[in-house]
């Protein structure tokens, strides 16, 4: 009598053993990029420039590469971070070349109105600290104004709040409390800007308060910022209060862009309390009052040639005037090399979004007459 084999289920379940896990794991990891959307972007830009005068050579750098990282791990809870190379490499003895994180921060949204963030933060002034990237502005290089005066790109650890202002149509904040800045790295002629801690160790010796109010309507974006808070570190020979040596910056901006016309400007004036204490314990010629700003036109030439092109042809004119010794304490001699007044025309393709390419030529010049030059710069930049 024939017997029936028991092959055939065995190795059914066998199967079914082997691959449920399988399965199972698959299904895991199914959920997991549900519930996980990573955003992966980035940006970079390499910029030639030649400055007039004797023996002065041309030189071009790779400025900066960019790797751009979020998740959002629910529809509410998601990181965002900036990892940032410049100058292309980092070698032993070479004054040039950086790593550095240029944002890190999570956001936890309650709602429109509020959404609690906190880490790595840039601060909410001016227009170029927060939208920095070379697809965003015109000229090869970043406005001067926005390295000498509000010290782009300006980032510290804090936590604060960001959302739109309920009941008020096109009205968006943001308001963060941070590490403060450290006296010890001001000077005449850059200002504040290498006071920043930038999230290295920092300490909250002088907490501070920066925030942002900004009022947006089809082409129009109007905004004011400020940042409030002490600089001495605690250092005796300064103050050790919280507010000791305060920094105060009052900015604002606005952002024009209709059509083939944009327009743009900024002001600010930075406030240096006791930089007169400041300069006796560092040795420095800093000064008490930093202002300026800059006002920029540009208008798309190409659709005066191609009404339909999607592609843009920005020529562009800005003026930047900026004084990094406004004013000056007892004991210090104001510097008319640093009255900077700044022209630069030039031409901005971008074939498309995310991608541009720049040429301009710029006239330094300053109220001594002193080192003054005129550059030609070329360069190109991509954003995705």
């Amino acid at each position: 009598m024939p017997t029936r084999s028991t092959a055939g289920p065995l190795s059914l379940v066998a199967s079914l053993l082997i691959i449920a896990p399988a399965l199972h794991a698959q299904s895991l990891a199914d959920r997991a990029v549900e519930q996980n959307h990573v955003t992966i972007g980035g940006y970079g830009e390499i910029q030639y420039a030649n400055a007039s005068g004797p023996a002065t050579p041309g030189r071009v750098d790779l400025t900066r590469f960019v790797i751009y990282l979020a998740n959002a791990f629910t529809d509410k809870l998601s990181v965002r971070s900036e990892v940032e190379i410049e100058d292309a490499k980092i070698e032993n003895g070479s004054p040039a070349g950086e790593v550095s994180v240029e944002q890190l921060f999570l956001d936890y949204r309650l709602s429109d109105a509020f959404t609690l963030r906190t880490g790595l933060l840039l601060a909410p002034v001016g227009i170029i600290n927060e939208t920095h990237e070379p697809t965003t502005f015109n000229g090869v290089a970043r406005p001067d104004f926005d390295h000498d005066v509000i010290p782009t790109t300006w980032r510290e650890l804090g936590i604060g709040a960001a959302g739109a202002l309920p009941g008020v149509a096109g009205v968006a904040y943001r308001v963060y409390l941070m590490n403060g800045l450290r006296s010890e790295g001001f000077s005449a002629d850059e200002g504040i800007r290498e006071g920043r801690q930038e999230g290295q160790d920092a300490s909250f010796a002088n907490p501070s308060l920066t925030g942002r109010l900004e009022w947006a309507r089809p082409g129009l974006k109007i905004g004011g910022s400020f940042w409030y808070g002490g600089s001495a570190d605690q250092n005796p020979a300064i103050g050790t209060g919280t507010f000791a040596a305060p920094v105060t910056v009052l900015a604002a901006d606005a952002r024009y862009d209709r059509g083939g016309l944009s327009l743009r400007g900024v002001v600010a004036n930075v406030t240096v309390g006791d930089a007169s204490l400041i300069n006796g314990a560092f040795g420095g010629q800093v000064a008490h009052r930093i202002s300026g700003g800059y006002a920029e036109a540009a208008y798309d030439v190409l659709r005066l040639v191609v009404p339909a092109s999607s592609q843009r042809l920005d020529a562009f004119a800005r003026y930047e005037n900026y004084d990094t010794h406004a004013g000056v304490p007892a004991g210090v001699v104001r510097s008319d090399s640093l009255a900077r007044r700044i022209t630069t025309l030039g031409l901005t393709y971008r074939p498309v979004g995310g991608v541009v390419f720049k040429g301009d030529y710029q006239l330094r010049r300053n109220r001594a007459g002193i080192g003054e030059s005129n550059v030609v710069r070329l360069g190109v930049g991509y954003q995705f």
